[in-house]
């Protein structure tokens, strides 16, 4: 994105792309012609307008209302009970029908008027109470990072959890919200259209002399411990997404309840089932559902401590790369500074990184 604004601003810009195509992880890809997402679920959501504007000239334009569901077990311990699909967050319009409702309400009366603690156990408890919190939180939140939720930061907490008391049953409520009905891919494409691109190349702090010969300044995305040489020094958290092709009767046929569908049980391995069709209403007598399995080695999901270590690191390996050159060198998006942030913070910190860049070196 940083690359395409520089561009029309009148820079000379080459993007380095480690693989053999563009777009990372928010790629859509076809299997038997059913678009699908190898990666996980991708739904573009802003209030930022600027960044809206962005992305309507490059095609992002059609509009989609996400909702999610959750599959909980009322009764965890026996094995042929049958799965409750609720709405998820939680909507206390729903609970009120459920018969673990006046613990809930017990538990609800007796919260802080805000949500507290420092780890995110403690914090999302204070927000729902202990019962919903086993219900949806805890088992799915140990699957997903691989480590009980007591070690994890509350920090990155009020972004993905909430409590509705309003009936609003989508998951976002930002004024603009869109899914391409081909996936993500036309739309990367627009955006990197008239930008210099070399792909199949892995740029690391070892080029810092010949990027500093080269180029008067460097944009770095990538995760900062494998572009200091250094793999392993930052925590990241990664998934499988295990996908599978199902023929179906009709046009519109789908096979789960959602788009995603939450699945904290520790029934299964996985957390969520993505099926991409609810989202681009495909129209086509097939679909596929792919199991969002979690611990895999990629960089997906950094690792947000209680203790902030590996922010901290991360901190300190951008100051540490900054030196290695004789340019300025900038760092944006969600790998390179270690943020658990959605689609339109990364173009916002895009936007933000190219007026920095124009306001260093334009005239």
């Amino acid at each position: 994105m940083a690359g395409r604004l520089l561009t029309d601003a009148g820079f000379a810009v080459e993007v380095m792309e480690k693989t053999g195509v563009v777009g990372g992880h928010s790629r859509a890809e076809t299997m038997n012609g059913v678009v699908y997402e190898p990666n996980g679920a991708h739904i573009f959501h802003t209030s930022n307008a600027a960044v809206n504007k962005f992305v309507n000239a490059h095609g992002l334009n059609r509009p989609y209302d996400h909702k999610v569901l959750t599959e909980v077990f009322l009764s965890p311990d026996d094995d042929d009970h049958e799965g409750l699909l609720l709405s998820w967050p939680p909507q206390v319009a729903e609970l009120r029908d459920l018969p673990i409702w006046p613990t809930v309400e017990r538990e609800l009366a007796s919260l802080p008027s805000e949500p507290t603690g420092e780890n995110f156990e403690d914090y999302v408890v204070s927000m729902m109470g202990r019962t919903l919190y086993d219900l949806f939180i805890r088992d799915y939140t140990a699957k997903q990072w691989g480590r009980p939720a007591t070690e994890l930061s509350a920090r990155f907490a009020p972004k993905r959890v909430e409590l509705r008391h309003d009936g609003h049953r989508g998951l976002f409520r930002d004024r603009w919200q869109y899914f391409p009905a081909n996936g993500i891919n036309e739309v990367i494409e627009s955006v990197l259209s008239t930008v210099a691109i070399t792909l199949n190349t892995e740029v690391t702090v070892d080029d810092a002399d010949r990027l500093g010969q080269d180029y008067d300044a460097v944009i770095v995305t990538a995760a900062l411990d494998d572009f200091a040489r250094c793999p392993g020094e930052l925590e990241w958290r990664g998934i499988e997404m295990v996908s599978h092709y199902h023929p179906a009767d009709e046009p519109s046929g789908v096979v789960t309840p959602a788009y995603v569908t939450n699945r904290p049980s520790t029934r299964v391995a996985y957390t969520r089932t993505v099926e991409t069709k609810h989202a681009t209403g495909q129209q086509i007598t097939g679909t596929v559902v792919s199991e969002e399995m979690p611990g895999a080695p990629r960089r997906h999901y950094p690792v947000l401590t209680a203790d902030g270590a590996n922010e901290r690191r991360n901190t300190e390996l951008a100051e540490k790369i900054a030196e290695q050159f004789n340019v300025p060198v900038y760092f944006a998006g969600r790998l390179a500074t270690y943020r658990y942030i959605n689609q339109d913070e990364a173009i916002a910190d895009a936007i933000a990184v190219a007026d920095r860049v124009v306001a260093d070196f334009g005239e």
